[in-house]
């Protein structure tokens, strides 16, 4: 405890006051008396063994004194130091590990001059005996030394030595706002602590208790890809690329390496295509530089913007299809990480769907016209290609998907997904045993859903279907065929997927059902046939770092290889984490034996080009203002006491006056 105001004790000379009171004070009372009083007071004190009146005086002046102690007290405001200021001196480093502090020349670049900044300043820090923390500020900010003393300075040092050899700076932007606030517990506990942020950005405000120290060289400067993609326009392809030059003013030298040009399919090798260009970059302005179907106008642009440069390919080179565009800038600049760009949109898998009917009906083959034109336009996934034969012509090797209607092959094809639709017969290799026809004599039953779980049935309204006409299925194998759909007990839609097998029954044909009117059923139907039987790996071909993505298979196992690191899975849907930029490979073999190779590409953020970059502010994480002491008042608990001594006092008088 302590006296905020120590005067306060010179109240304690009234209880000298008090006690010359009590000396002076007269010992008689005058009072008036019947004749008796005096024989019944001397029985009284004659039964008395113990002198109580001069107890309750002694209790009386003890209480008085207390109480003009405790007001004594109260002036002199006594505390409680609940937190004491410190002393020594606490320093938080934050390194910015954003991707531009990667740029520098020679084995040292602007990061490593960051840590080894932080750790001269830990180093003095720790001389002084004074108290450090430090952040490194990423996408997600992490405190790597928290309010560590000198006793723990090899600890802190290694962990800084370990960020320049593990080569921790990110490829992402770094979140400094988040590592502010991770300051602020820290502030409330000491609200003197320094913040010192090691970076290469330029702020226009910086809080006063932050030093903001600049690990930049005047020498630095960047030419860049920012972001390039290709426009189908008339059947060919122009190429789009934002390029720009930060802290010097250049020609920079542009490639484009067309791979695959004009191939037909991904066996075909195509042609390579090349384009180059010298692109004067000023004043840290992005220029657009289009390489453009020479058939094309430009529109869109005004006449007079100076960032925008056409450049038309001739006819006879121009491509109506690509395996992968590659894009790159020979410079030597100080960041190396955006000079070079891969496009994988061009060339897109072929699917073979085969649709084979004796008594064919447009309402399929309109459906299967309208998914591929989603997949293709849409998704930007697969070239869906759809063959129309009859029964007689129809193959049962070669194509992803097989539709028989009516009247069924003589074997069930191996190499795709099988439908069999109105079965008249069994096609060998299938199990199961057809019973007889089952008419309900035009009056079409509404169909029963018996699964909840398949992805066949997701956003088909079964209710809403109704058949008058179906083939019975006397028996099948319950342990490959889940059923889907009945009509009056009798199954109706069954699917098997087993790996190598996958076939779907619908015993009915569409003239005697409903279906092609529910349109949106029917369509949901052939599109739950390819999601969940010939799922896409992944959908795009462009990332950001540090992106999660979502990777499906149509075999048992999908290998990733990209940046340096390999990925082998075999549980789907799967997730992986884009930890690096650049070209990421995604093979695997499907049920069917069919090799599938895809390829996508991770950049780093466009913003990460410019190594001289500018903002205006960041979070000021000084919530609260240096202080002295922190006490916690003690006057509350002095007024009680002093309450309760002038009651003990009140009845002590009572009882004398008795």
């Amino acid at each position: 405890m302590t006296l905020l105001i120590p005067l306060g004790l010179l109240g304690l000379a009234a209880i000298g006051v008090l006690i010359l009171i009590w000396i002076i004070k007269p010992n008689y009372q005058q009072k008036f008396i019947s004749s008796t009083y005096v024989w019944r007071l001397s029985l009284k004190l004659k039964r008395k063994k113990v002198p109580i009146s001069k107890l309750r005086n002694l209790l009386l002046i003890l209480c008085q004194v207390l109480f003009l102690a405790a007001c004594a007290l109260a002036l002199a405001q006594p505390a409680l130091i609940t937190k004491a200021v410190i002393t020594e001196r606490e320093v938080i480093a934050i390194i910015d590990s954003s991707a531009s502090m990667r740029a520098g020349y020679g084995t040292e670049n602007r990061f490593d001059r960051a840590v080894m900044s932080a750790s001269d300043l830990v180093s003095e820090v720790f001389d002084e005996e004074g108290i450090v923390t430090v952040i490194v500020a990423g996408p997600e900010p992490e405190i790597i030394a928290q309010r560590y003393t000198a006793e723990r300075r090899e600890s802190v040092q290694e962990t800084l030595d370990a960020l320049i050899s593990d080569d921790a700076c990110s490829y992402g932007s770094s979140d400094i706002d988040a590592a502010m606030a991770l300051c602020e517990n820290i502030i409330t506990d000491n609200a003197n602590a320094e913040i010192y942020l090691f970076t290469d950005t330029t702020y226009s405000y910086v809080p006063s208790s932050v030093h903001v120290v600049d690990i930049t060289e005047t020498d630095e400067w960047n030419a860049g890809i920012l972001d390039a993609y290709t426009v189908l326009e008339e059947n060919y392809y122009s190429v789009f690329i934002d390029v720009a030059c930060y802290g010097v003013n250049d020609e920079i030298p542009l490639k484009v390496e067309v791979y695959g040009a004009n191939a037909n399919s991904s066996e075909d090798q195509g042609e390579t295509v090349i384009f180059e260009t010298d692109v004067a970059c000023t004043n840290d302005e992005t220029m657009t530089v289009v390489f453009r179907n020479g058939n094309i106008q430009p529109e869109g642009y005004e006449e007079n913007d100076t960032s925008v440069i056409f450049i038309p390919i001739e006819d006879n080179r121009q491509f109506y299809s690509y395996t992968n565009i590659h894009i790159s800038i020979a410079t030597d600049d100080a960041f190396s990480n955006d000079d070079t760009f891969d496009i994988y949109e061009g060339l897109k898998e072929t699917l073979r769907v085969q649709y084979s009917s004796s008594q064919p009906n447009p309402f399929i083959p309109g459906i299967l016209e309208s998914i591929a034109n989603n997949y293709r336009n849409k998704k930007n996934l697969w070239d869906i290609r759809i063959v129309e034969t009859t029964p007689e012509k129809a193959a049962t090797e070669g194509y992803d998907l097989y539709i028989f209607e009516h009247l069924m092959p003589e074997t069930m094809p191996k190499d795709g997904v099988v439908v069999l639709w109105d079965l008249d017969s069994v096609p060998a290799g299938l199990d199961i045993t057809l019973g007889g026809v089952q008419s309900l004599d035009g009056i079409g039953l509404n169909l029963t859903q018996e699964s909840d779980e398949s992805p066949l049935l997701n956003n088909i309204n079964v209710g809403n279907l109704t058949i008058s006409r179906f083939t019975t299925i006397r028996s099948y194998n319950t342990d490959e065929f889940e059923v889907l759909m009945s009509c009056d007990n009798n199954p109706v839609m069954l699917a098997k997927n087993d790996g190598d097998s996958k076939v779907i029954l619908l015993p009915f044909s569409v003239q005697n059902s409903n279906i092609s009117i529910e349109i949106l059923s029917f369509s949901a139907l052939f599109y739950n046939i390819f999601e969940t039987y010939i799922p896409a790996t992944i959908v795009g071909n462009s990332f950001a770092v540090y992106e999660d993505v979502s990777l499906n298979c149509r075999g048992d196992e999908l290998r990733v290889i990209g940046a340096g690191e390999e990925f082998t899975f075999t549980e789907f849907p799967a997730t992986l984490h884009l930890n690096l930029p650049g070209v990421y490979t995604l093979s695997q073999t499907t049920d069917f034996g069919k090799n599938v190779t895809e390829m996508i590409y991770v950049t780093i953020p466009s913003a990460e080009s410019n190594i001289w970059s500018k903002e205006d502010a960041f979070r000021n994480p000084y919530l609260v203002q240096p202080d002295e002491n922190y006490y916690d008042d003690l006057i509350l608990y002095i007024a009680a006491a002093m309450v309760a001594l002038l009651f003990i006092e009140w009845i002590l008088q009572s009882r004398e006056s008795m």
